[in-house]
């Protein structure tokens, strides 16, 4: 899976310059992504925000580089070289000869959401909601429902089943190459689709690093079909900055985004009673999305059901896996590799077998991936492996599930075109010298006068043996 954006900053510098000055047309937007910066880039904006609009064009006001670099102490001035290629990409900068202009929207709506004086980012109105509509909902449900729908989501990446999630999940998946279409579909009971090496690395991905990288590529599909995704992203932007627990109005969004809000309710990023009441809860998914919080982990309330299943598994060396969980998506990531013998309320056991492990390995999942969701998942006792200068994992299980996966590896096919039944060893000896000139020689065998080479350089040995062959006859 591609780490192409692992922060927000990269995923707005790849965005069109047209995408990027609508997005800066709000102030939340440009609050959030100037949250989102690094300590020292905050730093050099708020100067630069403070600083009257020059005189002559009214625009801001644009400072030589020398003396920005003077603010900045010369053992940190590689990483003021790096910060400033960022905010260059990011177009919060413009470079205007030996000086730098910090890019008048970003500096006006910024100024705007740190100093006041702008308008509210989410209709609160409740002019057509009645009383029935707008009755409160408490947090713990709203992250029960949050946990519950994305947990849905996770749910159908592991096994695929029609009518779990709608079809622009499913296109997101296939998009971000977390699914792929399932080639054998001779059975009824085939699932369309089955998950890739790339989905199983999403599984092991913390929460809030899950929903970002969804979100980006449902963004990304969205731009596909021709939509302004700037919409998108200033939404996504203003539930950053929503109150956890209160209800917003969506009366008046245009379809599209209205679209959008029904995606991200069966996400589990809003709670909307039904479609037609306009009046939705951003949950803790949303407002911790782009909030500026290092990781979701900050926030007890929202994963203290994946703190308690942190640590589940116990390994043995019969290679008897025990899942210590009754929750029904971890036991189905673990069903990807293991061959589940039993179920009990509380406890499964599985087995790893050569053909569980086969199997896995066919779907991109690799012994790597294996075992470090058993490592991340290891019960307390597996861990006190680690205070006897023990492997978490017993190394009878590390080291034949990684043979198992080198079974794989034995044989590699490869394309060629045979050359045999030479008139003279010296015939044999001209063609392989000239394949191995060419490096496109596979295989040779002076016994047998044999020479197999590789089916791109074919064409230009088969010339070159028309060329000598009458010249070899006539000696």
């Amino acid at each position: 899976m591609s780490d192409q954006f692992a922060n927000l900053h990269e995923y707005i510098a790849s965005l069109p310059a047209n995408v990027t000055q609508n997005i800066y047309g709000h102030p939340a937007s440009c609050l959030a992504i100037f949250r989102e910066l690094p300590v020292l880039a905050r730093t050099i904006i708020m100067r630069f925000i403070c600083l009257p609009n020059s005189e002559a064009t009214g625009q801001p006001q644009p400072l030589s580089q020398s003396v920005v670099s003077s603010w900045i102490n010369p053992s940190h001035q590689n990483t003021y070289k790096h910060i400033s290629r960022m905010l260059v990409q990011l177009g919060i900068w413009n470079e205007v000869g030996t000086d730098w202009q910090v890019d008048a929207t970003f500096r006006n709506n910024l100024t705007g959401a740190i100093f006041g004086g702008t308008t509210s980012w989410l209709d609160e109105t409740d002019s057509s909601s009645t009383p029935s509509e707008r009755s409160a909902k408490k947090l713990e449900e709203l992250n029960i429902y949050s946990s519950t729908r994305w947990d849905c989501v996770l749910q159908y990446l592991v096994t695929p089943d029609k009518g779990q999630v709608t079809r622009d999940t499913i296109d997101v998946f296939l998009h971000a190459k977390l699914l792929k279409r399932n080639e054998d579909t001779s059975s009824s009971n085939t699932d369309p689709y089955t998950i890739t090496g790339s989905g199983f690395k999403f599984l092991l991905m913390n929460r809030r690093s899950q929903v970002w990288f969804f979100i980006i590529n449902s963004l990304e599909t969205r731009q596909q079909r021709g939509e302004d995704i700037s919409e998108h992203l200033i939404f996504l932007f203003q539930l950053s900055f929503a109150t956890f627990g209160k209800d917003y109005s969506c009366e008046k969004f245009s379809a599209i985004k209205e679209n959008f809000v029904q995606h991200l309710r069966e996400l589990g990023l809003i709670w909307q009673k039904t479609r037609k009441i306009k009046r939705f809860y951003p949950t803790k998914l949303a407002i911790e999305l782009a909030s500026g919080l290092a990781t979701s982990a900050s926030t007890e309330q929202q994963l203290g059901a994946d703190e308690i299943q942190s640590g589940f598994l116990v390994v043995e060396t019969n290679y008897r896996v025990y899942a210590y969980t009754n929750n029904d998506l971890y036991l189905k990531i673990i069903e990807l590799f293991c061959k589940m013998l039993y179920r009990f309320p509380n406890m499964s056991v599985g087995l790893i077998t050569r053909q569980s492990i086969r199997n896995a390995l066919s779907n991109e999942i690799s012994a790597d991936l294996i075992l470090n969701f058993m490592k991340s998942h290891a019960h307390p006792q597996m861990r006190k492996r680690l205070l006897e200068n023990k492997p978490l994992i017993p190394t009878t299980i590390s080291d034949q599930i990684r043979l198992w996966e080198m079974e794989r590896d034995r044989i590699v096919d490869q394309e060629g075109m045979l050359y045999n039944q030479f008139n003279s060893a010296n015939d044999f000896e001209l063609i392989e010298k000239y394949a191995k000139d060419l490096n496109v020689l596979l295989w040779s065998s002076a016994q047998k006068r044999c020479v197999v080479v590789s089916k791109a350089g074919h064409e230009e040995v088969k010339r070159f043996w028309k060329m000598q062959r009458p010249k070899t006859s006539n000696e």
